[in-house]
């Protein structure tokens, strides 16, 4: 008898024991799922916020960031013509052409192209500036979406960032009458609450003088361009004339001593360079 409550004892010491080690391990199964729940739910929410940020970052644009973007893009081109040295260059190697008498040799397309060129050699240091100084902004504030609703803004501080050393290009490379002309002349243009924050060094006042300033230089590099050509023209006809050839146009003799100057004086490479130099960096 002692030895059967003996045995008893123990296989209830035993049920004891292991209820509580069971219980421990439902407690703890419990514990873990608890916490990948917790662990599920607080990466459900950082994907959220994150897709929240991401659609108001780069979300469908409104009408007015749309039409601001594709009118900064549009007036891209216009912006490398006129504030470049592409229109200097380009007007001078047309007068060049003109000047030989041949319309079309070299053409359009290649003069536009030799322009381009050029620009590069002249624009580059200045376009290195513009991206030094807004560098940072642009890789830390870049939009994900070109039209995104932060595009407008996102250009109109980069080029806000980048403008002073375009200016100082600018100023550079104007004559002083021509931007005390245009500052007065905008000056005059103006509202009143408008004249008292108008600087010589605006946009408004710096883009007109330079480009006049441009066009007077290229047509005074072309009168000396043509001068040599037209003394070709000249003795040719007057020789033409008193040889009594009347019925020989005198451009049929001119064209070929042009374009033998031309190549002896290796005009093109010393129009080209000479025009490139004639720009302060």
């Amino acid at each position: 008898m002692t030895t059967n409550k003996k045995f008893l004892l123990l296989i209830f010491f035993l049920l004891c024991f292991a209820g509580r080690a069971s219980y421990a391990q439902e407690n703890e199964v419990a514990d873990a799922i608890a916490r990948i729940a917790q662990q599920g739910e607080a990466q459900a929410s950082l994907k959220d916020v994150q897709a929240e940020s991401e659609e108001g970052s780069g979300g469908e644009p409104n009408v007015i960031t749309m039409m601001a973007v594709i009118t900064l893009l549009a007036l891209l081109p216009y912006i490398i013509i006129l504030l470049t040295s592409f229109l200097k260059i380009v007007i001078v190697l047309s007068l060049l052409r003109n000047a030989l008498g041949v319309q079309q040799a070299p053409p359009n397309q290649a003069l536009v192209g030799i322009a381009l060129i050029m620009s590069v050699y002249v624009m580059f240091p200045t376009c290195v500036a513009m991206y030094d100084a807004g560098k940072d902004y642009i890789t830390q504030n870049a939009p994900k979406n070109l039209f995104s609703q932060n595009s407008a803004a996102y250009i109109f501080n980069i080029v806000d960032k980048t403008k002073e050393p375009l200016k100082q290009f600018l100023s550079r490379n104007m004559t002083t009458a021509h931007q005390r002309n245009f500052y007065q002349l905008a000056y005059r243009s103006m509202p009143k609450n408008f004249q008292k924050n108008l600087k010589m060094d605006d946009f408004i006042v710096l883009a007109p003088a330079y480009i006049t300033s441009q066009l007077k230089g290229a047509f005074e590099i072309g009168v000396l361009i043509y001068l040599p050509f037209f003394v070709i023209d000249l003795v040719t006809s007057n020789i033409l004339l008193a040889m009594g050839m009347m019925m020989l146009s005198p451009l049929t003799i001119a064209l070929p001593l042009k374009l033998l100057l031309i190549v002896m004086t290796d005009g093109w490479t010393v129009i080209i360079q000479g025009l490139v130099q004639t720009y302060k960096n």
